[in-house]
């Protein structure tokens, strides 16, 4: 069974590659400038997040970004936190009987939001556009071939400009090969913003 840092593990490796840089006078790294296009997406191509979500107090406790009914009506578990925390916050929550599975990762590192995750599209081997949620653009990616025909998907979410949440989601096993877990993360990522809205 994955544990929390095989989850959160293409999380930090998003963030360690892709994350744009210059060479500032001191010799330190420097975040690359962002610019944006006429359409509103930036220079790597993500767009821009219409409807930004206050995440603060979430990240203060990443657990509560799925409520109890809805964990119920998911068939889950309470959520725990990981120690390998180095991307952002973060929860995990599980059903053992069935091997389902489902994370969230607030991604702070970096500060370029979801915009990370398109500069290293090419370096991932998923990479996917889907349907934005309510206004906030979706891309489901992943470092490993294969990973969702085995029932996992992992989407970035932008949450702002800056910050993105990164959602994965195991299917069960009895699903594997007839859920598409991509449209099942999708729906978890509905209900956590259903959340972070309302402030449930």
């Amino acid at each position: 069974m994955p544990s929390m840092r095989e989850w959160i593990l293409p999380v930090v490796l998003a963030v360690g590659v892709v994350a744009g840089c210059t060479e500032a006078e001191s010799g330190e790294a420097a975040p690359a400038p962002e610019s944006s296009s006429a359409d509103g997406s930036t220079e790597d191509g993500a767009p821009k997040v219409e409807n930004p979500l206050d995440t603060s107090a979430y990240q203060q406790d990443p657990c509560s970004s799925l409520s109890s009914a809805q964990l119920q009506e998911l068939a889950l578990d309470q959520g725990k936190p990981s120690e390998n925390d180095s991307a952002g916050p973060n929860c995990f929550w599980r059903n053992n009987e069935a091997r389902s599975m489902a994370s969230i990762a607030f991604v702070t590192a970096g500060n370029n939001g979801i915009s990370d995750v398109y500069a290293n599209r090419e370096n991932n081997a998923v990479f996917e556009e889907l349907p934005a949620i309510e206004g906030h653009p979706v891309v489901a990616y992943g470092s490993v071939k294969g990973e969702i025909e085995r029932g996992y998907c992992t989407l970035a979410v932008g949450a702002t400009d800056e910050l993105f949440l990164s959602i994965s989601v195991r299917v069960s096993r009895a699903n594997i090969g007839q859920d598409d877990p991509c449209e099942s993360a999708q729906r978890v990522a509905e209900m956590m913003i259903e959340t972070m809205r309302s402030g449930q």
